[in-house]
C-alpha cells in the first residue's frame, strides 16, 4: 500500500512539473549584493572659453557592479552663459558598458544573466540648465537640471543635482574647491520606480595653476533594477520586481582649461 501511494505521488508530481511553465522555476530578479560594493571611476575634462561659450570635452571610465565591468564614455558639447547666474548646455555622449533593465536576460530555461555590454555603443543627447547663486564670498550654490535621451534604449532621464561649493581663496585666486552634491535621476518612460539612480557626492579639487585642477571624490550610488522584458516573457502573470543595487564609488578628476 505504501509503495502504491509513493508511486501515485511521484506520478502526480510528474504531471504538475509537465504542466508548469518551463521557465517558472528559473525566473528570478537580478541578484543584489548585501551592503555596498566598491566601484571606481575617473574623469578627464578639457574646457575652453570663446566669448559667452564654454566648449568642453570629457572622457570618463568606471569599473562597476560586483564584476567590475568597464563603463567608458566620451562627451562633447558646450555651455553658453545665458545671463550672469544661468548657464545652458547641449552635449553628445558616446558610451560603452551601460546596463539597462532589459540586459537581464534568460538565454535558456533556468539560466538568468546580465548581457555583457562593455563593447556596445550607445548615443545620448544631453540638455543642461545650471542656475547658480553666490551665498557668501567663498560659497556658491547651484542647481543642475539635465534631460538625457538615450537613442539606443529609447529611455529618457531627468537629472536634478543641487550642489554647494566652497572655495579656499588666496587673495583673489582660488586654491582649492570642496563640493557636496546630491543627484536624483528620474526615469521618465521606463522602469517600475520614479527614481532610477541616486548619487551623493563629496569631492575636492586642488587648483595647481589657472590651467590645471585635480582631486579625489567619493560617492554613494543607488540604482534600481526593475522588471525586464525577458522576465515578463517568462512569467507573464508575475507582478515583477524592483531590486536595489548599492555601491561606494571612489574616483579622481582632472580638469584642464585652455
Amino acid at each position: 500500500m505504501i509503495r502504491i501511494t509513493a508511486r501515485l505521488a511521484a506520478f502526480l508530481l510528474g504531471l504538475l512539473s509537465l504542466s508548469a511553465p518551463p521557465c517558472l522555476a528559473g525566473a528570478k530578479a537580478p541578484p543584489s549584493p548585501v551592503g555596498r560594493v566598491a566601484e571606481y571611476e575617473s574623469a578627464q575634462r578639457l574646457f575652453d572659453r570663446e566669448g559667452a561659450f564654454e566648449p568642453f570635452v570629457e572622457t570618463s571610465e568606471r569599473w562597476q557592479y560586483s564584476e567590475q565591468r568597464s563603463y567608458r564614455a566620451l562627451t562633447a558639447g558646450s555651455y553658453a552663459r545665458a545671463e550672469k547666474h544661468l548657464k545652458l548646455g547641449a552635449f553628445y555622449r558616446l558610451q560603452y558598458g551601460a546596463r539597462h533593465n532589459d540586459d537581464w536576460v534568460n538565454p535558456a530555461p533556468g539560466l538568468w544573466q546580465w548581457n555583457d555590454t562593455t563593447r556596445r555603443p550607445e548615443h545620448v543627447l544631453v540638455l543642461d540648465a545650471t542656475p547658480r547663486i553666490q551665498l557668501a564670498r567663498s560659497l556658491v550654490a547651484s542647481l543642475k537640471v539635465r534631460f538625457e535621451r538615450n537613442f539606443f534604449s529609447a529611455e529618457d532621464v531627468l537629472k536634478v543635482e543641487p550642489e554647494l561649493a566652497w572655495f579656499w581663496m588666496r587673495g583673489l585666486t582660488p586654491r582649492a574647491t570642496v563640493f557636496v552634491r546630491h543627484e536624483e535621476d528620474f526615469s521618465l518612460n521606463f522602469g517600475r520606480t520614479r527614481v532610477w539612480q541616486r548619487w551623493t557626492y563629496a569631492a575636492a579639487l586642488w587648483h595647481a595653476n589657472p590651467h590645471l585642477s585635480l582631486g579625489p571624490k567619493v560617492a554613494l550610488r543607488d540604482e534600481v533594477w526593475s522588471t525586464s522584458t525577458a522576465f515578463h516573457s517568462a512569467l507573464p502573470g508575475n507582478p515583477g520586481y524592483a531590486t536595489l543595487f548599492r555601491a561606494w564609488v571612489l574616483g579622481f578628476d582632472v580638469v584642464a582649461r585652455l
